[in-house]
């Protein structure tokens, strides 16, 4: 997660949703009649799907478009690659930690965008608490993350191991909050009624990317992989052969021929898309 450079090369299937999802559900943000918006995205990365993506739905006039990242290596590599652009920066946000000083260099926004980045976040009602704070009145937010992910489960798998348990004793920090849970539709509604949302709309949709090759699947890993980084490099490719070995156990390819690359990857999961205004 601290890897721009890979990110930016590996990053296809958080690419192809957010540019799908804002296609579907773009309308529902309520720009202003003077087009003068201030927007605020949340877990840019290294800030090609806002500046491919959603800088193109907004009003040309606008006041200001802020990209954030928790990882300052993220944070420079998006200012480094589009610096230049107008009214657009890019500053470090830890949205689930205390945003105080953030709003007071900043102020708030009329939109908040997020795609990718929630599900990281462990204390849930703490993010969007900070969501609905650093919204403007009748401000008002779009939020894609993960529900569930087989990635998910294989981490947990690997974390049981002898081999790799040193390395991965806070797995849960990384695992989906709602990847266990029967409804999180109902959940994620709990929580934004009780930070002060009460005009929102959630859907859960089951969604299924390809990995073609074994590379393909290693880089898009490797790119928000926490744990890798821990370990001595020669450890590394170690880490990952361990990790194909169980998606080939749970079925998640289809058999390609000798070559590694002709492999392809099926990843099925459950993403989360709400869309909420104060």
């Amino acid at each position: 997660m601290n890897k721009p450079n890979l990110y930016h090369r590996a990053n296809g299937l958080q690419r192809r949703d957010a540019e799908e999802i804002l296609d579907e559900f773009g309308h529902l943000l309520k720009w202003r009649e003077d087009g003068k918006d201030s927007l605020l995205d949340v877990g840019s990365g290294c800030g090609d799907v806002l500046v491919d993506f959603v800088i193109p739905l907004i009003p040309q006039n606008f006041v200001i478009i802020l990209g954030t990242d928790i990882s300052e290596q993220m944070v420079r590599f998006a200012r480094k690659i589009y610096s230049g652009r107008r009214n657009v920066s890019f500053d470090r946000l830890d949205i689930g930690g205390d945003v105080q000083q953030f709003m007071s260099k900043w102020g708030r926004f009329n939109h908040i965008t997020s795609f990718y980045c929630l599900h990281w976040i462990r204390n849930q009602s703490i993010a969007f608490a900070n969501i609905f704070n650093l919204l403007r009145a009748e401000g008002d937010c779009l939020l894609t993350f993960l529900a569930r992910n087989p990635i998910f489960d294989i981490y947990y798998q690997l974390s049981k191991t002898d081999k790799w348990k040193k390395y991965m004793s806070d797995v849960d920090r990384f695992i989906s909050p709602y990847q266990y849970c029967e409804n999180p539709s109902e959940e994620i509604g709990k929580i934004l009624s009780s930070v002060g949302f009460n005009k929102y709309k959630i859907q859960i949709m089951d969604r299924i990317y390809e990995y073609k090759g074994i590379d393909s699947l290693k880089r898009a890993v490797l790119a928000v992989n926490p744990f890798c980084e821990r370990m001595p490099l020669d450890l590394q490719e170690d880490f990952m052969d361990d990790y194909i070995d169980i998606v080939r156990k749970m079925a998640y390819h289809k058999n390609g021929h000798e070559d590694a690359n002709d492999y392809k990857f099926i990843t099925p999961y459950k993403l989360v898309i709400v869309y909420a205004s104060k």
